[in-house]
Protein backbone atom coordinates (compact mmCIF):
# COMPACT_ATOMS: atom_id res chain seq x y z
CA UNK A 1 0.00 0.00 0.00
CA UNK A 2 1.38 3.44 -0.93
CA UNK A 3 1.92 5.99 1.84
CA UNK A 4 -0.90 8.15 0.43
CA UNK A 5 -3.33 5.22 0.45
CA UNK A 6 -2.16 4.30 3.94
CA UNK A 7 -2.84 7.70 5.50
CA UNK A 8 -6.18 7.89 3.67
CA UNK A 9 -7.08 4.47 5.05
CA UNK A 10 -6.07 5.41 8.62
CA UNK A 11 -7.98 8.70 8.55
CA UNK A 12 -10.97 6.95 6.99
CA UNK A 13 -11.03 4.48 9.88
CA UNK A 14 -10.63 7.39 12.32
CA UNK A 15 -13.61 9.12 10.70
CA UNK A 16 -15.79 6.01 10.82
CA UNK A 17 -14.98 5.41 14.49
CA UNK A 18 -15.44 9.11 15.39
CA UNK A 19 -11.87 9.40 16.69
CA UNK A 20 -10.70 12.73 18.09
CA UNK A 21 -6.98 12.00 17.67
CA UNK A 22 -4.65 9.91 15.51
CA UNK A 23 -1.05 9.14 16.56
CA UNK A 24 1.61 7.82 14.19
CA UNK A 25 4.88 6.65 15.77
CA UNK A 26 7.69 4.69 14.12
CA UNK A 27 7.78 1.06 15.18
CA UNK A 28 4.11 0.95 16.20
CA UNK A 29 0.70 0.43 14.66
CA UNK A 30 -1.44 3.54 14.17
CA UNK A 31 -3.24 4.60 17.35
CA UNK A 32 -6.61 6.37 17.72
CA UNK A 33 -8.31 8.08 20.63
CA UNK A 34 -12.03 7.31 20.58
CA UNK A 35 -14.35 8.51 23.34
CA UNK A 36 -11.34 9.41 25.44
CA UNK A 37 -9.83 5.89 25.17
CA UNK A 38 -6.69 4.81 23.28
CA UNK A 39 -7.23 2.18 20.58
CA UNK A 40 -4.39 0.51 18.64
CA UNK A 41 -5.16 -0.44 15.03
CA UNK A 42 -3.45 -3.82 15.17
CA UNK A 43 -4.92 -4.75 11.79
CA UNK A 44 -2.89 -1.95 10.15
CA UNK A 45 0.80 -2.26 9.27
CA UNK A 46 3.53 -1.21 11.67
CA UNK A 47 4.79 2.23 10.67
CA UNK A 48 8.41 2.69 9.61
CA UNK A 49 10.40 5.96 9.87
CA UNK A 50 10.30 6.27 6.07
CA UNK A 51 6.51 5.92 5.95
CA UNK A 52 6.02 8.64 8.56
CA UNK A 53 8.55 10.92 6.84
CA UNK A 54 6.73 10.49 3.52
CA UNK A 55 3.34 11.20 5.12
CA UNK A 56 4.73 14.38 6.73
CA UNK A 57 6.22 15.55 3.43
CA UNK A 58 2.87 15.01 1.72
CA UNK A 59 1.19 17.88 3.61
CA UNK A 60 3.98 20.11 4.98
CA UNK A 61 5.10 23.00 2.80
CA UNK A 62 8.70 24.20 2.45
CA UNK A 63 8.44 26.71 5.33
CA UNK A 64 7.00 23.97 7.56
CA UNK A 65 9.82 21.60 6.62
CA UNK A 66 12.43 24.28 7.35
CA UNK A 67 10.86 24.98 10.75
CA UNK A 68 10.72 21.26 11.51
CA UNK A 69 14.41 20.95 10.72
CA UNK A 70 15.35 23.91 12.96
CA UNK A 71 12.89 23.59 15.83
CA UNK A 72 12.33 19.80 15.72
CA UNK A 73 8.56 20.24 15.67
CA UNK A 74 5.93 22.07 13.69
CA UNK A 75 2.19 22.55 14.14
CA UNK A 76 -0.10 23.21 11.20
CA UNK A 77 -3.58 22.44 9.87
CA UNK A 78 -4.06 19.58 7.43
CA UNK A 79 -7.18 19.47 5.25
CA UNK A 80 -7.77 15.84 4.32
CA UNK A 81 -9.45 15.19 0.95
CA UNK A 82 -11.91 18.06 1.56
CA UNK A 83 -13.52 15.80 4.16
CA UNK A 84 -12.02 16.97 7.44
CA UNK A 85 -9.56 19.41 9.02
CA UNK A 86 -6.92 18.27 11.48
CA UNK A 87 -4.53 20.13 13.75
CA UNK A 88 -1.32 18.31 12.81
CA UNK A 89 1.79 18.22 14.96
CA UNK A 90 4.92 16.75 13.39
CA UNK A 91 7.81 16.26 15.82
CA UNK A 92 10.83 14.15 16.62
CA UNK A 93 10.93 11.43 19.30
CA UNK A 94 13.81 9.00 19.81
CA UNK A 95 15.41 10.55 16.73
CA UNK A 96 12.50 9.71 14.40
CA UNK A 97 9.52 11.69 13.12
CA UNK A 98 6.12 11.21 14.74
CA UNK A 99 2.77 12.76 13.79
CA UNK A 100 -0.31 13.58 15.87
CA UNK A 101 -3.57 14.58 14.20
CA UNK A 102 -6.38 16.17 16.23
CA UNK A 103 -9.75 16.51 14.50
CA UNK A 104 -11.11 20.03 14.17
CA UNK A 105 -14.91 19.59 14.29
CA UNK A 106 -16.60 20.69 11.04
CA UNK A 107 -18.84 23.22 12.77
CA UNK A 108 -18.68 25.41 15.87
CA UNK A 109 -20.97 24.16 18.61
CA UNK A 110 -22.85 26.48 20.94
CA UNK A 111 -21.60 27.02 24.51
CA UNK A 112 -24.67 25.18 25.81
CA UNK A 113 -23.98 22.15 23.59
CA UNK A 114 -20.38 22.04 24.81
CA UNK A 115 -21.41 22.34 28.45
CA UNK A 116 -19.86 25.78 29.03
CA UNK A 117 -21.30 27.16 32.29
CA UNK A 118 -23.77 30.04 31.91
CA UNK A 119 -21.66 32.12 34.31
CA UNK A 120 -18.90 32.19 31.67
CA UNK A 121 -21.20 32.90 28.73
CA UNK A 122 -22.72 35.85 30.60
CA UNK A 123 -19.28 37.47 30.79
CA UNK A 124 -19.53 38.11 27.03
CA UNK A 125 -21.83 41.04 27.85
CA UNK A 126 -18.84 42.98 29.20
CA UNK A 127 -17.24 45.57 26.93
CA UNK A 128 -13.75 45.20 28.42
CA UNK A 129 -11.82 42.79 30.56
CA UNK A 130 -10.12 39.39 30.43
CA UNK A 131 -11.61 35.89 30.27
CA UNK A 132 -9.13 33.02 30.69
CA UNK A 133 -9.92 29.59 29.19
CA UNK A 134 -7.58 27.01 30.63
CA UNK A 135 -7.02 23.31 31.17
CA UNK A 136 -4.55 20.67 30.00
CA UNK A 137 -3.98 19.82 26.32
CA UNK A 138 -6.97 17.97 24.88
CA UNK A 139 -9.46 19.54 27.28
CA UNK A 140 -11.40 21.35 24.55
CA UNK A 141 -10.12 24.86 25.25
CA UNK A 142 -9.94 25.86 21.58
CA UNK A 143 -13.49 24.60 20.95
CA UNK A 144 -14.77 26.62 23.91
CA UNK A 145 -12.96 29.76 22.76
CA UNK A 146 -14.33 29.35 19.23
CA UNK A 147 -17.83 28.83 20.63
CA UNK A 148 -17.65 32.05 22.65
CA UNK A 149 -16.32 34.03 19.67
CA UNK A 150 -19.05 32.61 17.42
CA UNK A 151 -21.68 33.57 20.02
CA UNK A 152 -20.49 37.17 19.79
CA UNK A 153 -20.29 36.92 15.99
CA UNK A 154 -23.91 35.80 15.76
CA UNK A 155 -25.41 38.19 18.29
CA UNK A 156 -23.43 41.44 18.33
CA UNK A 157 -22.03 43.87 15.77
CA UNK A 158 -18.36 43.86 16.74
CA UNK A 159 -14.90 43.97 15.23
CA UNK A 160 -13.20 40.76 16.39
CA UNK A 161 -9.60 39.80 15.74
CA UNK A 162 -7.79 36.59 16.65
CA UNK A 163 -4.12 35.65 16.95
CA UNK A 164 -3.69 31.89 16.51
CA UNK A 165 -1.02 29.29 15.76
CA UNK A 166 -2.35 27.54 13.77
CA UNK A 167 -5.86 28.68 12.77
CA UNK A 168 -8.12 25.71 13.56
CA UNK A 169 -11.76 26.85 13.42
CA UNK A 170 -12.82 29.08 10.54
CA UNK A 171 -15.32 31.89 11.18
CA UNK A 172 -17.70 33.39 8.62
CA UNK A 173 -18.71 37.01 9.26
CA UNK A 174 -22.25 37.21 10.66
CA UNK A 175 -23.29 40.22 12.75
CA UNK A 176 -19.60 40.89 13.40
CA UNK A 177 -16.41 41.15 11.39
CA UNK A 178 -13.99 38.38 12.38
CA UNK A 179 -10.37 38.62 11.25
CA UNK A 180 -8.10 35.66 11.95
CA UNK A 181 -4.33 36.16 11.95
CA UNK A 182 -1.95 33.21 11.98
CA UNK A 183 1.41 33.65 13.71
CA UNK A 184 4.23 33.24 11.21
CA UNK A 185 2.01 33.96 8.23
CA UNK A 186 -0.12 37.03 9.07
CA UNK A 187 1.76 38.28 12.15
CA UNK A 188 5.40 37.95 13.17
CA UNK A 189 4.59 37.01 16.77
CA UNK A 190 1.83 37.09 19.38
CA UNK A 191 3.43 40.08 21.14
CA UNK A 192 3.87 42.07 17.91
CA UNK A 193 0.32 41.15 16.84
CA UNK A 194 -1.09 42.38 20.14
CA UNK A 195 0.94 45.58 19.99
CA UNK A 196 -0.52 46.25 16.54
CA UNK A 197 -4.04 45.87 18.01
CA UNK A 198 -3.59 48.46 20.77
CA UNK A 199 -4.57 51.52 18.76
CA UNK A 200 -6.86 49.73 16.32
CA UNK A 201 -10.66 49.89 16.21
CA UNK A 202 -11.08 46.38 17.65
CA UNK A 203 -13.70 45.34 20.21
CA UNK A 204 -12.82 41.72 20.96
CA UNK A 205 -9.49 39.87 20.88
CA UNK A 206 -8.78 36.13 21.07
CA UNK A 207 -5.22 35.15 22.00
CA UNK A 208 -4.63 31.50 21.11
CA UNK A 209 -1.53 30.88 23.22
CA UNK A 210 0.52 32.32 26.05
CA UNK A 211 4.12 31.22 25.61
CA UNK A 212 5.93 34.33 24.37
CA UNK A 213 7.77 36.56 26.81
CA UNK A 214 5.90 39.83 27.18
CA UNK A 215 2.47 38.35 26.32
CA UNK A 216 1.04 38.96 29.79
CA UNK A 217 1.86 42.68 29.74
CA UNK A 218 0.28 43.11 26.31
CA UNK A 219 -2.89 41.27 27.34
CA UNK A 220 -3.31 43.59 30.32
CA UNK A 221 -2.74 46.64 28.13
CA UNK A 222 -5.26 45.43 25.54
CA UNK A 223 -7.95 44.94 28.18
CA UNK A 224 -7.12 48.25 29.85
CA UNK A 225 -7.49 50.00 26.47
CA UNK A 226 -11.16 48.96 26.37
CA UNK A 227 -11.13 45.58 24.64
CA UNK A 228 -12.71 42.28 25.64
CA UNK A 229 -9.81 39.78 25.63
CA UNK A 230 -10.23 35.98 25.60
CA UNK A 231 -7.05 34.06 26.39
CA UNK A 232 -6.31 30.34 25.98
CA UNK A 233 -3.59 29.18 28.37
CA UNK A 234 -2.10 26.07 29.99
CA UNK A 235 -2.99 25.56 33.65
CA UNK A 236 -4.81 22.85 35.60
CA UNK A 237 -7.04 25.07 37.73
CA UNK A 238 -8.48 28.57 37.73
CA UNK A 239 -6.27 29.65 40.62
CA UNK A 240 -3.05 28.21 39.13
CA UNK A 241 -3.87 30.03 35.86
CA UNK A 242 -3.95 33.39 37.67
CA UNK A 243 -0.83 32.57 39.68
CA UNK A 244 1.05 31.60 36.52
CA UNK A 245 -0.10 34.71 34.67
CA UNK A 246 1.15 37.02 37.43
CA UNK A 247 4.41 35.11 38.02
CA UNK A 248 5.28 35.44 34.30
CA UNK A 249 5.21 39.25 34.51
CA UNK A 250 8.61 40.97 34.86
CA UNK A 251 9.47 41.50 38.53
CA UNK A 252 9.42 45.28 38.16
CA UNK A 253 5.90 45.18 36.68
CA UNK A 254 4.33 42.55 38.92
CA UNK A 255 2.66 44.96 41.34
CA UNK A 256 1.25 46.98 38.44
CA UNK A 257 0.07 43.82 36.69
CA UNK A 258 -1.50 42.34 39.81
CA UNK A 259 -3.47 45.52 40.57
CA UNK A 260 -4.62 45.83 36.96
CA UNK A 261 -5.58 42.14 36.76
CA UNK A 262 -7.65 42.52 39.93
CA UNK A 263 -9.45 45.45 38.30
CA UNK A 264 -10.16 44.05 34.83
CA UNK A 265 -10.43 40.26 35.30
CA UNK A 266 -13.86 38.98 34.31
CA UNK A 267 -13.46 35.26 34.98
CA UNK A 268 -11.60 32.01 34.52
CA UNK A 269 -12.86 28.71 33.11
CA UNK A 270 -10.71 25.63 33.78
CA UNK A 271 -12.07 22.59 31.98
CA UNK A 272 -11.64 18.86 31.38
CA UNK A 273 -13.18 16.46 28.87
CA UNK A 274 -14.17 13.02 30.17
CA UNK A 275 -15.62 9.97 28.38
CA UNK A 276 -19.40 10.03 28.75
CA UNK A 277 -21.11 6.80 29.74
CA UNK A 278 -22.88 5.67 26.55
CA UNK A 279 -20.53 7.54 24.21
CA UNK A 280 -19.22 11.02 23.54
CA UNK A 281 -17.49 13.40 25.93
CA UNK A 282 -18.65 15.48 28.91
CA UNK A 283 -17.14 18.72 30.16
CA UNK A 284 -16.22 19.20 33.80
CA UNK A 285 -15.48 22.80 34.66
CA UNK A 286 -14.09 25.05 37.34
CA UNK A 287 -15.40 28.61 37.29
CA UNK A 288 -14.03 31.70 39.01
CA UNK A 289 -15.76 35.02 38.42
CA UNK A 290 -14.62 38.45 39.52
CA UNK A 291 -16.29 39.45 42.78
CA UNK A 292 -15.08 42.01 45.35
CA UNK A 293 -13.56 39.16 47.39
CA UNK A 294 -11.72 37.82 44.33
CA UNK A 295 -10.47 41.28 43.36
CA UNK A 296 -9.20 41.89 46.89
CA UNK A 297 -7.39 38.52 47.07
CA UNK A 298 -5.61 39.12 43.74
CA UNK A 299 -4.64 42.71 44.58
CA UNK A 300 -3.29 41.62 47.98
CA UNK A 301 -1.38 38.66 46.46
CA UNK A 302 -3.45 36.22 48.52
CA UNK A 303 -4.14 33.68 45.78
CA UNK A 304 -4.40 30.91 48.38
CA UNK A 305 -7.73 32.41 49.45
CA UNK A 306 -9.30 31.99 46.02
CA UNK A 307 -10.04 28.27 46.39
CA UNK A 308 -12.12 28.95 49.51
CA UNK A 309 -13.92 31.79 47.72
CA UNK A 310 -14.80 29.47 44.81
CA UNK A 311 -16.22 26.87 47.22
CA UNK A 312 -18.44 29.38 49.00
CA UNK A 313 -19.61 31.40 45.97
CA UNK A 314 -22.02 29.07 44.20
CA UNK A 315 -24.60 31.88 44.00
CA UNK A 316 -22.12 33.87 41.87
CA UNK A 317 -21.83 30.96 39.44
CA UNK A 318 -18.54 29.64 40.81
CA UNK A 319 -17.75 25.94 41.18
CA UNK A 320 -14.55 24.03 41.81
CA UNK A 321 -13.44 21.22 39.52
CA UNK A 322 -13.93 18.37 42.01
CA UNK A 323 -17.51 19.50 42.72
CA UNK A 324 -18.22 19.60 38.98
CA UNK A 325 -16.79 16.08 38.58
CA UNK A 326 -18.88 14.89 41.53
CA UNK A 327 -22.06 16.23 39.96
CA UNK A 328 -21.28 14.50 36.64
CA UNK A 329 -20.76 11.25 38.58
CA UNK A 330 -23.96 11.61 40.59
CA UNK A 331 -26.14 12.01 37.50
CA UNK A 332 -24.49 8.98 35.87
CA UNK A 333 -22.85 10.94 33.07
CA UNK A 334 -19.26 9.83 33.78
CA UNK A 335 -17.77 6.90 35.68
CA UNK A 336 -16.40 7.27 39.20
CA UNK A 337 -12.96 6.11 38.09
CA UNK A 338 -12.72 8.61 35.21
CA UNK A 339 -13.86 11.41 37.51
CA UNK A 340 -11.34 10.41 40.19
CA UNK A 341 -8.48 10.43 37.67
CA UNK A 342 -9.28 14.04 36.72
CA UNK A 343 -9.88 15.28 40.27
CA UNK A 344 -7.52 17.77 41.91
CA UNK A 345 -7.71 16.17 45.37
CA UNK A 346 -8.26 12.46 44.64
CA UNK A 347 -8.42 11.42 48.32
CA UNK A 348 -10.96 14.09 49.23
CA UNK A 349 -12.95 13.32 46.08
CA UNK A 350 -13.09 9.62 47.02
Amino acid sequence: MSDTLLINNILNIASERKATDVHLVAGSNPVLRVGGRIITLTEEQILTPDIIANIAQSFLNKDDMDRLSKEREVVTVYTWANRARFRAKVFYQKGYLAISFRLVPPYIRSPKDLGVPAAITQLLNAERGIIFITGPFGSGRTSTAASLIETLNQNKGLHIQTLEKPIEYLFANNQSIVEQREIGRDAVSFVKGMRDMLDEDIDVVLIGSLYEEGSEEMILELAESGKLVLVIMDANTAVSALERFVSNLPADKRDWGQDLLAEILLGVLAQRLLPRIGGGMSMASEVLTSTPAVKSSIADNKFHQLNSIIQTSRDEGMINLDKSLLELTRVGEVSREDARQHSIDAQSFK
